[in-house]
Order: C-alpha cells, then structure tokens, then sequence
C-alpha cells in the first residue's frame, strides 16, 4: 500500500488540484439553477412560548454524518450566512484573495437558495479523493461510541414552539446499549467500557442505535466543580439562544463552537480526527412526533483558513501545509470568519461550510474518567498510508483482501461487520433541507 509520500501519490495530487485552480472544475453548480430567496432558519416564536420553569430534556448521539458531498448536494445543503445572493462576482460579500499582489481566488456561486457551502461544493469532494475511507471510518468510530457527537437539549417546554431553549454539544468517550449502572471504565485512565459487576474485564457492548444507548462524556467539555472535579451540572460551553420553532430546533452557535470528528481510535497509523470550528454558525434539526430522532440534522457556519489549516495534518493530509491553503485552497475562500466583515471590501478569509446528520435518541450515563487520547497521525514524520480498508472502496470493485491486508485492518474490517444495521455504510445521501 503506497504512503502518500510517494511520488506518484503526490503528482496525482498535484494533478487534481492544477485542474482545480486551471479550470475551476471543483465548482459546477450552475447558478440559473438559483431560484431567489433564502435559505434562512425560522423566526424564534413569541417569547410567552417560554418559561423560565421548563424543564424537559433530549439527548441524540449524532450519526450520518454527511462528508463526501458532489457540488449539486452540496449546493442544497446548508444556509445563507451573509444574507447575499451571490450569482456574479459583482455580489459577492468579500473580495477574492491576493497572494504576492496576485489575485488568486474567484467569486464562488452561492447554491440553492442562497445557500453558502463553498466547502461542501470545493474541498470536501478533494479530501474524499486523497482520504477514500474519511467518512466510513468516521461513521465507524462513531457508530461504536467513540467520539460520537452528543446534542443535550435542556429547557425545553416539551412543545413545538419554544422561544428559549438551551443546547450543550459535547462528544462521547466511549458509549453502550448496556444499561449504565452495569458498566464502568477499567481503570488506570481507561477510556473504554466494560461490564463492572459479575463479568469484569468483559467489553462493554457498542451503542445498539436503538433509542436507549447511554453515553459517557468527554470531562474536558466540563467546568469543574467545588470539590475540583468536573461536573455535568458546569459544560464549558452553553448553547444558550437556542429555540424550537414548528417542531424545529435552532441552535445558533457561539463563535469557536467545535464540530469534533474522529476517524478511529489509534489502532491504525492513518487514524485521525478532526475538529471543524466555526463561527456565525447554526444547529438545526427536526424533532420527530415521538422525540427519538432528530431529522435532517444541519451544521453550518464559518470555517477560517487558518482552523484548516490546523485541522488537516490531524486527519492525515501531512503535505498540506500553509503555502498550499493559502495558494491552492484559498482560493475558494467565499465568507469573512465573522458576520461583522460582511460587505466592508476586505478579503474573504473563510470557507462557508454546510454538514448533515440525523440524531437518535440516548442518554446521558455519566463523564468518562478522562479524555480520549488526541490522534496525531502526522507527528512521526513519516509518510502515512492510504486507507483504503472501507466499505465504500470494497464497493468500487476491490476485495476486502486486496484492501484490509495487515491483521489490525482485518480486525477493523471485522468491526464494520458487527455494527448494528442502523449504522449504514457508506453513509446515505441526507434528505435536502431545503
């Protein structure tokens, strides 16, 4: 299996990315396909929908999470963030960018509605071509409870509208369809579940996706408390503004809000993860009739260049150092990181980003004893290899032999075998929001 190291690998990179920045091919959404109006959230509800005595609470664990997007799926899938429709260069809401006096970059064409996802229409289809098993590895860590993206709604009335809700989103250590008063972490600073009465040392079982699963936080997420120990009651972060509006959710995200995305949990070198940080960003989702999924799951926001530029080594993309997002991926840079620099004529400093997902009812079964251990596949030095241990390679018409040949992928390829059937892989298309 070649490292992407390899000469070979990064001409074909090359390759890619010249046909990028020579014929702008990344970006195909036709804009007469643009019909007006924007792709915006709902008003909040009047204000007497809300108490201060509310009280009810939801807990998803977050799946499907939607990467390898095609230009016309990602045209439908987020919102118009800097409230402009932008057909021509004459609309857009930033300038193009400047490398060395030379202008680099070109008005990127807003999708559906307005809808701002530069990221979603340019990049992503490039990180699902030099990282093929990205998003099946992300959809397996999570299916099995590791890294899993928890939404915690609290304060909510109960009902369909709901002017003041609030929102923690934080990540899953590890989680079990096992009830949780029979489980425990194993000690010694363990991040993994096992049976803690009658079958010591015996594996937790994974979530069941089954409406029941309980999850076990990331304690980093939390504020300790008098006695130095890290508290549900204090999440470092609250997503206080949040509403319900219709049956639907809005959360609108702090600045620096943490998307955390892992792809595995350090058995392979290729292992990464990585942590998508917007600002001016939303939460959105559909509460169903009978609370156990949140449907159509969107998030969206701002994502910098310089938080790409952090977040691309963790995943694996080693060469993709500064001069390459700044000259090659910068290019299709459409926002300002902040709504205030919308429209001033300063450089467009941002990608517009747009992911879905869909939420499944759970619980939350206590803080884990500690963080999960960050996963740094670049650290070495060395070059790493391309994972192609994945369903959605076996499908493209290699063997799981051909692509799963050391004794860890083959484990792994077992793992993807044992998930339940409502964790599908390849990830399915989502349903449009709009």
């Amino acid at each position: 299996m070649r490292g992407r190291g390899h000469p070979s690998h990064r001409l074909a990179w090359a390759a890619w990315l010249g046909l990028c920045v020579s014929s702008y091919a990344c970006n195909v959404y036709d804009p007469s396909l643009v019909s007006r109006g924007n792709a915006s959230v709902p008003s909040r509800p009047p204000s007497g929908t809300s108490s201060p005595d509310d009280s009810e609470t939801l807990v998803f664990g977050l799946k499907d999470v939607y990467i390898q997007q095609s230009a016309e799926m990602a045209s439908r899938t987020g919102l118009d963030l800097d409230d402009t429709m932008t057909s021509s260069p004459e609309e857009a809401t930033c300038e193009p960018r400047s490398v060395d006096g030379e202008v680099v970059g070109q008005p990127v064409v807003d999708g559906l509605k307005g809808i701002d996802n530069s990221l979603g229409m340019n990049l992503l289809p490039t990180v699902g071509s030099a990282l093929p098993c990205l998003e099946d590895n992300i959809a397996l860590t999570q299916g099995r409870g590791i890294g899993t993206i928890v939404l915690w709604v609290r304060d909510w009335n109960g009902e369909d509208d709901d002017a003041q809700v609030s929102a923690v989103l934080t990540t899953a250590v590890d989680g079990t369809s096992e009830d949780p008063s029979q489980v425990d972490f194993r000690g010694n600073g363990s991040v993994d579940l096992e049976y803690a009465q009658g079958r010591p040392g015996t594996p937790a079982p994974d979530p069941e996706w089954a409406f029941e699963d309980s999850w076990f936080v990331d304690p980093g997420d939390f504020r300790v408390d008098e006695d130095g120990a890290p508290s549900l009651d204090r999440p470092r972060i609250v997503q206080a503004d949040a509403y319900v509006a219709s049956g639907r959710l809005v959360v609108p995200l702090v600045d620096e809000t943490e998307f955390k995305l892992i792809a595995g949990d350090g058995s392979l070198p290729s292992d990464g993860g990585m942590a998508v940080l917007v600002n001016g960003g939303f939460l959105l989702g559909d509460i169903s009739t009978d609370r156990r999924e949140l449907e159509r799951g969107l998030f969206t926001g701002r994502f910098t260049l310089e938080a790409l530029g952090e977040a691309t080594p963790k995943i694996g993309m080693c060469e993709i150092n500064a001069s390459v997002i700044e000259n090659l991926f910068g290019q299709f840079a459409d926002i300002r990181g902040s709504s205030i620099g919308d429209g001033s004529g300063q450089e467009c400093d941002a990608f517009s980003l747009g992911v879905t997902f869909w939420g499944v009812e759970g619980r939350i079964g206590g803080l884990a004893p500690a963080s999960r251990p960050s996963l740094a596949p670049c650290a070495g030095g060395e070059p790493v290899p391309v994972d192609r241990c994945c369903p959605s390679q076996w499908a493209d018409g290699e063997s799981r032999e051909e692509t799963c040949t050391s004794e860890e992928q083959q484990s792994k390829a077992a793992l993807f075998d044992a998930l339940p059937g409502t964790v599908e892989i390849p990830v399915p298309a989502p349903e449009p929001l709009f």
